[in-house]
């Protein structure tokens, strides 16, 4: 039993099972013009800087990253169809 926790919890904790592969950096020009303007909705007045593109469960996901007016830096994940999957 203590040999399955310890498997699981090594599973959870690398990611392992397939639903995201890792990232590459992109451009930001290089982001679909569509997800930008999802993006600045999200977050009024983003300062835009770059992006990552990655996949989860077979759909494109980009990571848009910028900073709001207080200089946070905000990061909008939009897949590929424009649905806001998270804002960190």
């Amino acid at each position: 039993m203590s040999h399955r926790l310890c498997v699981a919890a090594l599973l959870f904790a690398t990611g392992c099972g397939g639903a995201m592969s890792s990232g590459t950096t992109m451009p930001i020009d290089k982001v679909p013009a569509n997800l930008i303007e999802v993006a600045n909705k999200k977050v009024p007045g983003l300062k835009l800087e770059n992006a990552y593109v990655f996949e989860s469960d077979g759909k494109k996901i980009y990571e848009i990253r910028g900073t709001n007016a207080k200089g946070k830096i905000i990061e909008v994940e939009v897949d590929e169809t424009g649905k806001v999957v998270a804002v960190e």
